[in-house]
């Protein structure tokens, strides 16, 4: 697992190194590859060999055996700039698939986990590719729509309520 996730950081720091060097903002072919093999190996070992020197935070979500959950991944365009974005999480029987996190390839640095939820705080896919984002702030929760523009490296705040409906998606299991 050690030389697993060793092979990872290289890779992304190569990437990296690629993409200020070269100018190019691309993303590389498969570059969420090294993160679904983490993923898919933390969900078939119950995550028994967990890095926690990455700054990755798995939600307990993800780790918690539910015959009735559906733990997997979804590849979405959510800007159409033609790179898929990664979003991992899992369907439990309710009316929208609950994400946990979601990774970008970021210009700059390369893959990045830009969102992180679980916990009874979500991220959801909803129609038009908006994330809506469940956050918690003193006694409130509140949600926040989005959406993801690669070129700027940013989301951008939307006017959601009532606008968009978090949906259900099929995963990908690991």
């Amino acid at each position: 697992m050690k030389r697993v996730l060793s092979t990872v950081l290289v890779v992304i720091m190569l990437a990296s190194a690629l993409t200020l060097f070269s100018g190019c903002s691309n993303a590389p072919k498969d570059w969420y590859q090294m993160t679904l093999d983490y993923y898919s190996e933390g969900v078939k070992t119950g995550w028994a060999n967990e890095d926690k020197s990455l700054n990755i935070h798995i939600a307990k979500d993800l780790k918690t055996k539910d015959p009735n959950k559906q733990i997997g991944y979804l590849l979405v365009d959510l800007d159409k700039d033609g790179t898929k974005e990664l979003l991992i999480g899992f369907n439990d029987g309710s009316n929208a698939t609950k994400f946990t996190d979601v990774y970008v390839w970021h210009s700059d640095i390369g893959a990045f986990q830009i969102l992180g939820g679980g916990e009874g705080y979500y991220i959801y896919l909803c129609a038009n590719n908006v994330i809506a984002q469940d956050s918690w702030y003193g006694s409130l929760t509140e949600r926040d729509f989005k959406t993801w523009n690669s070129k700027s490296n940013s989301f951008t705040i939307i006017d959601g309520e009532g606008k968009y409906l978090p949906k259900k998606w099929d995963l990908t299991e690991f």
